[in-house]
């Protein structure tokens, strides 16, 4: 067991107990994380041990009124120790969930976590070890063979919210789906097979037409799919996208009329995990592009742009000349920090959020930064995805506090954190009739140095204050990790 996770569950057993007893578990097979090689072992990334619950949470400050739901955050934490290479993507999914209710009432806060029950989390616990490899290692060729899966749906990217489910996403396989108050998970792929392959971990919904525009991307033919979901989650659209090559497609934007993707030289291959290479490559001789996908059918538009590597869009939108995305780009491809032996890059090569405007009447690209490196995670007003926003926000990428962005203004102010103190990605929760786009508050996981428990702040997003509106007391760590989502009540 770490040093880490010892502290916390000497300073929460009784709490650890109650759990336990609460969601009828045993607890969980506890390895040495402190002796692995891989640096998303240790410190701010070493998992935890168990699935907790937890009702008597304290609150400081004052909880807004309109927070009256459940703030979700995905993220790896692994059952058992790696059966070979690591890397933080590997990690089973866990879901931290904090339930929230008015500040008057009995109990305004509970903390609940699980894992995410995958089919392959299930065949090693009835095996009492890990059994597949990691994303930067071959597959499983015997278990391929037999018509298993090689690696396993690890669920623990992101979450969804659509019509009335929840979603947990991996890009590479189907989601699953999650009761957002117990966390049971209910099961896997909610399309029943209508959509194969992968799918990503970064839908889009349109709040106009309450569609879900999602996609995968895969290293055989088709390269690249376009999937939508009408506003009751029935499959209405499901087309292949040519590419000339497999790239790695993290995520991608939208706007009323097109799906925006970025055609970038990060690509992706199989066969060169066999050389010894790593699975993600990064070739700028062939150039890069920026392309626009007619949601409704159509002939796709490409138009190039420097080369550059992008994991997450932030926001697109059009006008009748123009076609906007705002994602975080970085000049190169980090393979480095993708093979696992490296958590950051030098300061002129992390990720800055950066403006691509499409001319539709001359097919001409204007890009360029928006602010200096080191910002990632990009969230938004979650109305607004489509159209024109002015504000964004972004977790530092040494995690040391937030930045927030006036896309008008072309002005970025930060929020940094306590030394020693980490935060993760920043959720916006809008106050119902607010008269500015950032009316309203960021919920963020903040862990102190040394272990400590962790706290979930409540943050104005107008003012950007570093004095949280509220702070609420977890009864221990949580270890780093992606992306989250609210859900109100």
């Amino acid at each position: 067991m770490s040093g880490l996770d010892r502290t916390v569950l000497e300073k929460h057993q009784v709490s650890r107990r109650v759990a336990l007893a609460t969601l009828s578990l045993s607890p969980a097979v506890l390895w040495a994380a402190d002796d692995a090689v891989s640096p998303f072992l240790k410190g701010i990334y070493a998992p935890v041990a168990g699935e907790i619950a937890d009702d008597k949470l304290q609150v400081e400050g004052k909880l807004p009124d309109h927070l009256h739901g459940s703030y979700l955050r995905n993220g790896p934490n692994p059952r058992f120790a790696p059966k070979g290479k690591y890397h933080w993507f590997d990690g089973d999914g866990m879901v931290h969930a904090v339930h929230l209710a008015p500040s008057d009432t009995k109990v305004p806060a509970r903390y609940l976590c699980r894992h995410v029950r995958t089919a392959g989390l299930e065949e090693e616990e009835k095996a009492g070890k890990s059994l597949f490899p990691g994303l930067m290692e071959l597959p499983d060729l015997a278990r391929v063979a037999k018509g298993r899966d090689g690696y396993k749906n690890a669920a623990n990217t992101a979450l969804v919210w659509h019509h009335n489910q929840l979603w947990a996403l991996w890009e590479g396989g189907c989601p699953h789906r999650i009761d957002p108050k117990s966390l049971q998970t209910l099961g896997s792929d909610p399309l029943a097979g209508a959509w194969k392959g992968g799918f990503t971990a970064h839908p889009k919904v349109d709040s106009a037409t309450g569609e879900m525009i999602f996609f995968g991307y895969s290293p055989t033919k088709p390269y690249l799919r376009l999937g939508i979901l009408d506003k009751g989650g029935r499959l209405t659209a499901a087309r292949d996208i040519d590419l000339p090559r497999s790239v790695m497609q993290h995520d991608f934007a939208i706007t009323p009329d097109y799906a925006v993707f970025l055609d970038m030289p990060q690509t992706f291959s199989l066969a060169n995990l066999a050389l010894g290479k790593g699975v993600f490559g990064w070739q700028p001789e062939l150039g890069a592009r920026i392309g626009l996908i007619p949601r409704a059918g159509g002939q796709a538009k490409w138009f190039a742009i420097s080369p550059g590597s992008v994991f997450h869009t932030l926001n697109a939108w059009q006008t009748a000349q123009t076609v906007t995305l705002i994602a975080c780009r970085m000049p190169r491809f980090p393979a480095e920090v993708l093979a696992g032996g490296a958590t950051d890059l030098p300061e002129a090569e992390r990720p800055r959020l950066w403006r691509y405007e499409i001319n539709l009447t001359n097919s001409k690209v204007t890009e360029g930064p928006l602010d200096d490196p080191g910002s990632e995670m990009p969230r938004m007003r979650e109305d607004r995805i489509s159209l024109a926003n002015r504000f964004a926000y972004t977790l530092r990428t040494d995690f040391a506090g937030w930045r927030k962005h006036d896309l008008v203004k072309n002005t970025t102010i930060a929020l940094n954190l306590p030394a020693g103190w980490s935060g993760a990605e920043a959720v916006f929760v809008a106050t119902p009739g607010a008269p500015s786009e950032d009316g309203g508050h960021l919920l963020a996981f903040v862990q102190p140095p040394s272990g400590d428990p962790a706290q979930l702040w409540v943050i104005d997003a107008a003012s950007f204050s570093p004095d949280p509106v509220a702070r609420v007391k977890l009864p221990r760590r949580i270890p780093a990790g992606f992306h989250g989502c609210w859900v109100s009540s």
